[in-house]
């Protein structure tokens, strides 16, 4: 992902705008973090990585939520 020097409002648009995202929608979006092998990785990421806190099951309920509330962006 081309989330490199971004800001969270910059990310969050990013994430919703299909032109940008593979052309999916917001529940594609959330399907995606919580079951995608690609994503998943960031929690297996092999020896000598450091794997990222939590679960992809967690961080996919938590990107669930969010879209359930709206999907809201911070401020750009």
């Amino acid at each position: 992902m081309a989330w490199q020097h971004k800001s969270l409002a910059e990310i969050c648009t990013q994430l919703k705008d299909p032109a940008r995202n593979g052309g999916k929608t917001l529940n594609q979006i959330v399907e995606h973090m919580a079951h995608d092998s690609l994503v998943g990785w960031g929690w297996k990421p092999g020896v000598g990585r450091e794997p990222a806190p939590g679960s992809q099951a967690s961080f996919g309920a938590l990107v669930k939520a969010w879209a359930d509330s709206g999907a809201a962006c911070p401020a750009l």
